[in-house]
């Protein structure tokens, strides 16, 4: 335990920014206006905790890593989100969303059908409600009327849910143990949080880590401030995620690619590393063709609820895969940029994004995938393109990505998750502010991307000069 003092001091003192910022918390109640709120003194305490866990892997690795703190770094960890259960979510609202999901699905309605807007009692959101007399529109109108409060605070409320299933089944959970209440959907996500804990220390192991490197994950500020502060379901992915890198290691590939189809059921995109997962099967095809029709067909079967809905035009997922663009660097260099004089920029940067995502899997499973130990490393590249690449790049998606860093903590990832807080800015300043687009935006991306170029272009250079100068070294 001695050896590794420095790591839990700084456990320490991020336990007491928790609780500091979740007492600050409290000056941004719903509906006040940024002007009258202390965002300056949040982003910068914010950016304080992410230095300050930053500094870990340099102190992991100069301390004993065979000393067990386990203990008290998980401790710490739960208190740090034990302190959240304490707050108010700072300047989101997303929250209210996954409540209503909760009540709508509780009562065996189908999440997919209705947009909140629709049950509307009063003007606020300039609807006119629809005229409808079944059963479930009656229910929900009902139920719009007996708690306005979180209803009236949906976002994008014109649009149904864009969840998928197994997101609604954890929604629907919360709702039972505390009905539109923050604490019993926190509870649902300490739940799984704690599964992703049990199955890092154990992925940890595997791969012959040092278990305090869990600290890297259990003490990030990001996913302790947008998991359980802000109240972000992406935590429910890291789970299913896990257990497929789990099993894939050892050699249990449908079972893996079974997990995979969890994942998908919480958050679409785990599709995408289904490759990494059977790159080895390449050299037996019938076994291949098996994994992958088992993974198509329960893929199919459990999403099937909302793709039966996906093509209306109130579809959240239709208007997030053709609409949404927020707090994005390359995706909006795309669009503004290299597609701007085609007919539709922004439905080309999206084709773009997506060719260059399946591009890069394709070329990391047939390059590297082959080699179990390198899987850890490969989810996170895959994970660190969607991210740097996405119309989206809220900072809760950074905790897709925050287990693996444990595996490999890349100075161009860590750097992701400091710089994660300059997001709040677009709030002071407006989306629209170029300040905001063109400075804030490029420091929170461009920042961490030179320090991933950094290593390859000093290669490079290495490279030249031996080819230039062979004997000089």
């Amino acid at each position: 335990m001695t050896a590794a003092r420095p790591v839990v001091l700084i456990g320490v003192s991020l336990g007491l920014f928790m609780a500091g910022l979740a007492a600050l918390s409290y000056r941004f109640p719903y509906g006040m206006a940024v002007e009258d709120t202390p965002l300056m003194v949040y982003v910068a305490l914010t950016l304080a905790a992410g230095c300050l866990w930053a500094c870990l892997p340099h102190q992991i690795r100069c301390s004993d890593q065979s000393s067990n703190a386990v203990v008290v770094i998980i401790l710490l960890g739960l208190a740090m989100r034990g302190a959240m259960f304490f707050s108010t979510p700072v300047l989101e609202d997303d929250s209210y969303r996954y409540l209503w999901d909760g009540a709508v699905t509780a009562r065996g309605i189908d999440p997919y059908q209705y947009a909140p807007a629709e049950f509307a009692a009063d003007p606020v959101f300039d609807t006119v409600t629809l005229e409808d007399s079944s059963p479930d529109f009656v229910a929900l109108k009902s139920l719009a009327e007996d708690h306005p409060e979180p209803h009236s605070r949906i976002n994008y409320p014109y649009v149904a849910t864009i969840y998928p299933p197994l997101a609604q089944a954890a929604f629907a959970i919360a709702h039972w143990i505390d009905p539109f209440g923050l604490t019993g959907w926190r509870l649902v996500l300490l739940m799984a949080d704690l599964i992703t804990l049990g199955l890092l220390l154990n992925l940890l192991r595997l791969y012959d880590h040092a278990s305090i490197w869990i600290s890297l994950y259990w003490w990030n500020p990001v996913v302790i401030l947008q998991g359980f502060g802000a109240g972000h379901m992406d935590v429910l992915v890291l789970p299913f995620l896990l257990g497929a890198l789990l099993l894939a290691r050892t050699q249990r590939l449908i079972p893996a690619s079974l997990a995979l189809v969890g994942g998908a059921a919480i958050k679409l995109w785990p599709i995408l590393l289904f490759p990494l997962l059977v790159r080895p099967l390449l050299r037996q095809p019938l076994k291949l063709i098996m994994v992958t029709s088992i993974f198509g067909a329960s893929l199919l079967l459990v999403l099937l609820p909302q793709l039966l809905h996906a093509l209306r035009p109130e579809a959240g997922l239709n208007a997030y895969a053709s609409e949404w663009r927020t707090h994005a660097f390359l995706f909006s260099i795309l669009e503004d940029v290299v597609f701007t004089a085609t007919k539709a920029p922004g439905q080309a940067a999206r084709f773009a994004v997506a060719a260059i995502v399946i591009a890069l899997t394709g070329y990391l499973s047939l390059r590297f995938a082959d080699n179990r130990d390198r899987l850890p490393a490969l989810f996170a590249s895959v994970i660190a393109a969607l991210i740097f690449l996405s119309p989206t790049g809220y900072p809760w998606y950074f905790i897709w990505i925050a287990p693996f860093l444990p595996f490999a903590p890349h100075a161009g990832v860590v750097s992701l998750f400091v710089l994660a807080p300059l997001y709040w800015l677009r709030f002071q300043m407006g989306d629209a502010s170029p300040v905001y687009q063109w400075a804030i935006v490029p420091i929170a991306f461009g920042a961490p991307l030179i320090l991933f170029a950094l290593p390859y272009l000093r290669r490079r250079s290495r490279d030249a000069f031996r080819h230039h100068y062979p004997g000089i070294e």
